[in-house]
């Protein structure tokens, strides 16, 4: 009986010590944005993959699988475009190269205006929107034309690219003085970082996000999409997490742009003009994958 007493001691004394042992994640980044990323905030507890790619000279792609410090799967989806490259730009896109207001999947308007002169290397979606209409919230300005110039709340941001080919954010005080210098532009919501600084946020609701923000000089757009609703492949960001991740990779200003379900990254995967030449990149909530029809959008752009 003793004997049995001993065993059952050591046994449960050996359990409770093995209930002490844990795995430590350490998170190794492979790219210089990982890198970033990783050692500039405290969301990564492992890495799992981690690759960066050229589209073109000018225009970088990074794309991240991680655990989260929260212990969730998370995937993102990065562009990094040098303004400053030749015959590089970012325009705004219409819905079937329209000027009007209306709604359709951001691969579908990519090949409604690409050509040899426009050429387009990929994008995101834009501005939040009416789902009935396709009027988007806030401002839209394409090639110089102002689809729109109201916003529908005081609290409202821009993203824009001004005459000189650099990049500008703005929020619904800054649009005066800064109207006749836009030569494209999309709507956004709440400001994610501004002067350097990841601002405050009260929403910490947790979604699939897409972002954008701009270096200091102007010449560095950052796209960043998160995937989410999907426990086991990506859960979403809050606010505060996405300027943290803006800020880490070099933006000096960072605004949110329409996500949930609208949230869209493609690349084009080929220079011929072939129907399959836009791939998806990210995984969009709605239908299981497939692309929402927006009301607008950005393009990556150049010539062939």
């Amino acid at each position: 009986m003793l004997y049995i007493l001993g065993f059952v001691f050591v046994f449960f004394t050996y359990s409770c010590e093995e209930k002490e042992t844990y795995a430590e994640f350490i998170p190794i980044p492979s790219t210089e944005n990982g890198e970033k990323l990783v050692e500039n905030t405290d969301l990564f507890a492992s890495v799992y993959s981690d690759t960066t790619y050229a589209l073109v000279n000018g225009v970088d792609v990074t794309e991240m699988a991680y655990l989260s410090a929260k212990g969730l799967a998370m995937r993102l989806f990065l562009f990094e475009v040098d303004l400053s490259a030749p015959e590089i730009s970012i325009q705004s896109s219409l819905p079937h190269n329209n000027y009007e207001f209306a709604m359709q999947p951001m691969t579908e308007q990519a090949s409604a205006v690409d050509s040899e002169e426009t050429f387009v290397w990929g994008g995101t979606n834009g501005d939040f929107y009416n789902m009935n209409t396709g009027v988007p919230r806030g401002l839209y300005v394409r090639d110089g034309l102002v689809l729109k110039n109201t916003f529908d709340s005081n609290d409202r941001s821009f993203f824009a690219v001004t005459n000189d080919g650099k990049a500008a954010v703005g929020s619904v005080d800054d649009y005066p003085q800064m109207k006749d210098d836009i030569k494209e532009a999309v709507g956004g919501s709440v400001r994610l970082v501004r002067n350097g600084v990841v601002v405050t946020q009260t929403d910490n609701s947790v979604e699939p996000r897409t972002a954008i923000g701009i270096s200091e000089d102007r010449n560095k757009v950052y796209i960043l999409v998160v995937d989410g609703r999907n426990f086991s492949y990506s859960n979403g960001m809050t606010y505060t997490e996405l300027g943290q991740c803006l800020s880490a990779l070099g933006a000096y200003e960072a605004i949110n742009l329409d996500g949930g379900g609208s949230s869209t990254f493609f690349i084009r995967n080929t220079p011929d003009f072939t129907e399959s030449r836009f791939e998806l990149r990210n995984w969009p909530t709605d239908r299981g994958g497939q692309e929402r029809a927006v009301a607008n959008g950005l393009l990556i752009v150049g010539k062939n």
